[in-house]
């Protein structure tokens, strides 16, 4: 069971660490509170500290924070720490959905790391159709379709894909990804989406070992997958077009890839739309 004592003095401060980090634009303070393949690393990866500055909402510009939940799961193995920007305006600080930020945690090797941020509630999580359901909801877009830059709206574009960031040059790998995350982006998949592609590929190529004489192929494949685990109905057709291969090209590459990762329906390791499900077996108000 993780203490009281623990979240303040050993998981807390590496949550403070890193939203110092972004906020100073430090590289290499924000890398150090990651763990290595996690979700947070890869988005670290993909667009660098700038992100960080959406996901925890450092954009807001608030000058208090305030922890408001600690919540333990997997028998003290994951913390979720979920805290809020209250808004100076507001009487008595108050705050609303839109000023959470959950950051989970694990430990890794002797030290605690953040694996996951979400910028919502620990128990209700934001997720690609629900970020999209509240910008097709909230009237958040002008006349011509665009999200405002309202700083609240950010990490909502940013799940729903309405909003991409520019992907670090040396975050694509090989010729597969070069085609295939920019191709994501074009298509306005969300970020988990992005991150769960990534998997999938480097998941794929390091058990299968594939030829990379035909990346467009490959690319290509990854996409059909990803969409089937976003839930978007899109035809094999479609995508091989948006690639530029033929349906023969395509087939076999689909197949490969999900025999040997052996994915049938929504995989968790790959799907944006299988968030964590928290349940309150015990919860402790830490709020400063």
């Amino acid at each position: 069971m993780v203490t009281k004592e623990t979240v303040w003095e050993a998981i807390w401060p590496v949550v403070e660490k890193l939203i110092e980090g972004t906020l100073a634009e430090d590289d290499p303070a924000v890398q150090r509170q990651l763990a290595p393949g996690s979700q947070a690393r890869i988005i670290y990866d993909l667009f660098g500290v700038s992100v960080f500055d959406i996901l925890l909402k450092t954009v807001l510009g608030r000058g208090n924070i305030a922890v408001t939940r600690a919540i333990e799961t997997e028998g003290g193995e994951v913390v979720h720490i979920e805290f809020v920007w209250p808004d100076p305006d507001a009487e008595d600080n108050a705050y609303t959905a839109a000023d959470l930020v959950s950051v989970q945690c694990r430990r890794y090797r002797k030290h605690w790391r953040v694996y996951e941020i979400n910028p919502a509630a620990a128990d209700l999580p934001l997720t690609e159709p629900r970020a999209q359901g509240i910008l097709l909801t909230s009237k958040a877009f002008n006349e011509e379709g665009k999200v405002p830059a309202e700083p609240w709206l950010l990490p909502i574009a940013l799940f729903s894909g309405n909003l991409q960031l520019p992907l670090r040059p040396d975050a694509l790998e090989d010729a597969v990804e070069a085609l295939l995350l920019p191709g994501l982006q074009h298509r306005t998949f969300g970020i988990l989406s992005l991150v769960g592609g990534r998997k999938l590929w480097r998941d794929f190529q390091q058990k299968a070992r594939p030829k990379l004489d035909n990346p467009a192929g490959w690319a290509a494949a990854v996409e059909f997958v990803m969409s089937e685990q976003t839930g978007r109905e899109v035809t094999q057709g479609a995508v091989a077009g948006n690639y530029e291969v033929s349906l023969a090209t395509l087939l076999p590459c689909i197949k490969r890839i999900k025999k040997t990762l052996q994915i049938t329906g929504y995989d968790a390791r790959y799907s944006p739309l299988t968030g964590t499900h928290i349940v309150f077996k015990s919860t402790e108000n830490t709020g400063t």
